[in-house]
């Protein structure tokens, strides 16, 4: 384990239990842009810079909550210190803390924590993907119609509008289709096998950078919709198990003809 993934782990792991003291205690307040901050979520993010900068002083700093701080360099930790905050604020227990190493946009290292079930999912570029101290892989299932496919979108219109319809034609294949609050562990439910894909519309890197390497290293495929490889410059991702990558791609690319 390197000793970014070692304090990374450390940071998340204290971040999350910060959250749950304050599950079903924190203010609430609303940013312009309609989307939840509570107070949970800054002295998340704090806790986690903290953490990260005394080792790290010289790498650069993405924070939802905070934006880009830090010194300027190659490697910037990418930083949702409380994904799935309306799930959070209404006691909805799937909610996570996610933290990325990106190289030049590059996702190298990913660690996101689920307090509530006292679960760590993590990467490192080349490494392999683990869920607390276990080796994880995406599953085996080769068809869509058997899939659970979990889906997220930005707030804007356009991402609405866009995910709606997609929402439509895989509803039409499959009943399993959700959106569950958190992109980052929606991610890791993938990687682990638990889901067969995620796919977002108006991506922000914090919501998916530690989760696709995550997916990537459990063997999974991560892209954007027109199939090029993700960084964190994509506006939007799809991971999935590999077996139905392209036919999904391929549904993307029908919706939006």
């Amino acid at each position: 384990m390197s000793k970014e993934l070692g304090v990374a782990i450390e940071a998340a792991k204290k971040a999350g239990k910060l959250l749950m003291r304050y599950y079903g205690k924190t203010s609430v307040r609303y940013k312009a842009d309609g989307s939840v901050e509570t107070e949970a979520d800054i002295r998340s993010e704090k806790k986690i810079i903290s953490i990260l900068q005394k080792d790290f002083p010289y790498y650069s700093f993405l924070g939802e909550e905070s934006g880009y701080s830090g010194k300027k360099s190659d490697y910037v930790w990418v930083i949702d210190p409380l994904d799935g905050t309306t799930n959070y604020m209404m006691m909805n227990p799937f909610f996570g803390v996610s933290i990325a190493l990106v190289y030049r946009a590059e996702p190298i290292l990913g660690v996101v924590s689920y307090p509530h079930e006292e679960e760590i999912f993590f990467a490192q570029k080349g490494k392999g993907a683990f869920l607390n101290d276990r080796k994880i892989h995406v599953s085996d299932e080769q068809k869509m119609k058997n899939s659970i496919l979990t889906f997220a979108h930005g707030l804007d219109r356009n991402s609405v509008v866009k995910m709606t319809r997609i929402f439509g034609e895989l509803k039409l294949i499959t009943n399993k289709v959700r959106q569950i609050g958190a992109p980052s562990l929606q991610l890791c439910y993938v990687a682990c096998g638990r889901t067969e894909s995620f796919l977002m519309v108006g991506v922000n890197p914090y919501d998916v950078a530690a989760g696709a390497i995550i997916v990537k290293e459990a063997n999974g495929y991560v892209t954007d919709f027109s199939g090029k490889t993700f960084s964190v410059n994509s506006k939007d991702i799809l991971a999935s198990n590999r077996r139905m990558h392209k036919e999904i791609l391929q549904l993307l690319k029908e919706t939006q003809a």
